[in-house]
């Protein structure tokens, strides 16, 4: 007989999930799970995400991607319950003239987020997410579970252009995520909008296992259709000699290149779809089948312009500017011209594959960079965010590699912090402590507080020791 259902986390769990799940949880190949996690979906949920999908496969059909016309009702809907709706469009005539909306940015999600949060919301579901990921910037994003909900029938959307048809059986394991960290949540689940077909996140460093063998036969045991994870975890995977050959690869959170995605597809053997997806916003848009250098808009409820750094307005087609985005539907975190800090460019018209919303090329993405212990070892950057972004009192932050040993951060401090000599001191101490054990032994940061907060996207990971080298190796 089975455990008593969790149905606090998983509401519409059912006992042949549970039993299905606890065959990957007790397995005796099962990594050292330290969380339990649920989709959180009710009926509510349930049905808001089932008219999602519905919606969206209707709009990819007939093309209706939203334009700066159709747009215009959602921001109608926010006006009178966001006071930062109110006061981003008050005295502007912004149904005539889109363009004279003023711009949302991070810092907006950081110090005004109680203004962008409706009115007549409810809170009672909501789900704290905390993003710094390439920028450094620490932001507490709210987000509703229907909202999260979403993102399987928009990722089964994107392995579905492929040729993947997921299986929404208990019996399946749709996705499991990859990542090389020191520490992270582990853990597996199953999810009520794909019939109990389960998930799962794994950290492939060896401290995750009782055994070293006990990955390759955990996998081979869960039998993913996809293995999901950013450029790095992949890169690792590649270099440990990980065999497992899943229907597709999906990318994230990282800029992956045009090399690394064909050394993919040969290694694991099949397809490499490249996501892009935001914390703030959930999924963007996904590679194209035909054209891999190109992403088509993913969702439908989502207004994607090309702005110029320089004047702030919309650039035509084949013109680099920031990506900026509004809609969505995270009822806590309405997008009014949001500037994602990404950049590229948008291109309109068919294409060959079928999906004919719009197309970005991301340049100058969120490149991965590693850092390097004296031993040989290479430390995550993510494990470097996750010491610093959990202190309140850091706004912002860059980390660069500046020697073998030596390390240089940079912070913006919240002012009272700054102020204060004996309260930094001690903060100071403890992050250092944290830093150089992650390093290695013998490790040095220096630490700068003159970090600029400027509500712009800045670069959190910079390797200036590993530059040099292979400039030296060339040379």
């Amino acid at each position: 007989m089975s455990k008593v259902l969790d149905r606090n986390r998983t509401p519409l769990m059912k006992e042949e999930w549970n039993l299905e799940l606890e065959k990957i949880t007790e397995s005796p190949y099962a990594p050292m799970w330290n969380a339990k996690i649920g989709d959180r979906i009710g009926e509510e949920e349930f049905l808001f995400v089932t008219s999602f999908q519905k919606d969206l496969l209707y709009a990819k059909e007939h093309s209706l991607y939203q334009t700066k016309d159709t747009i215009l009702s959602f921001i109608e809907s926010y006006q009178n319950t966001s006071d930062f709706f109110k006061k981003q469009l008050q005295g502007i005539p912004w149904k005539q003239n889109f363009e004279l909306i003023p711009f949302m940015n991070r810092d907006d999600l950081q110090s005004k987020i109680t203004e962008i949060i409706p009115r007549d919301v409810n809170l009672n579901k909501m789900v704290i997410n905390p993003t710094s990921g390439t920028t450094g910037k620490p932001i507490l994003a709210p987000n509703h579970p229907k909202a999260i909900g979403c993102y399987v029938p928009l990722i089964e959307y994107s392995v579905e252009r492929f040729g993947i048809r997921p299986r929404h059986s208990p019996k399946s394991t749709f996705a499991i995520q990859l990542c090389y960290q020191e520490n992270t949540i582990v853990y597996a689940t199953c999810h009520s909008l794909a019939g109990g077909s389960k998930f799962a996140k794994i950290n492939i460093h060896p401290n995750s296992w009782k055994k070293p063998s006990d990955l390759q036969n955990f996998l081979t045991l869960s039998f993913p259709q996809i293995l999901t994870g950013d450029p790095y975890a992949f890169e690792t995977a590649m270099q440990m000699g990980i065999h497992y050959k899943p229907e597709a690869i999906h990318s994230t959170a990282l800029e992956l290149t045009p090399a690394l995605r064909t050394r993919l597809s040969k290694y694991f053997q099949c397809p490499v779809i490249n996501f892009y997806s935001l914390n703030e916003t959930g999924p963007i848009a996904y590679s194209c089948p035909n054209e891999p250098e190109w992403m088509h808009l993913l969702p439908h409820d989502l207004y994607v312009e090309v702005i110029s750094n320089e004047t702030g307005n919309p650039l035509p087609t084949g013109n680099v500017g920031e990506i900026v985005l509004t809609g969505g539907r995270n009822p806590y975190i309405p997008l009014l011209r949001y500037q994602t800090g990404d950049h590229g460019e948008i291109q309109y018209g068919k294409c060959v594959c079928g999906d004919h919303f719009p197309r970005l090329r991301l340049l100058s993405g969120r490149k991965p960079v590693y850092f390097q212990k004296q031993n040989g070892e290479t430390v995550n950057p993510i494990d470097v965010a996750r010491i610093l972004r959990k202190n309140p009192i850091i706004y912002q932050f860059q980390v660069e590699q500046t020697n073998a040993n030596e390390w240089v951060c940079r912070l913006s401090l919240e002012e009272t912090i700054l102020g204060n000599e004996s309260i930094w001191e001690k903060e100071k101490k403890a992050i250092q402590v944290e830093l150089t054990t992650l390093f290695g032994e013998g490790s040095i940061v220096h630490f700068h507080t003159d970090f600029p907060l400027d509500g712009k996207k800045q670069i959190a990971f910079l390797n200036s020791y590993q530059t040099k080298t292979e400039f030296e190796d060339k040379s």
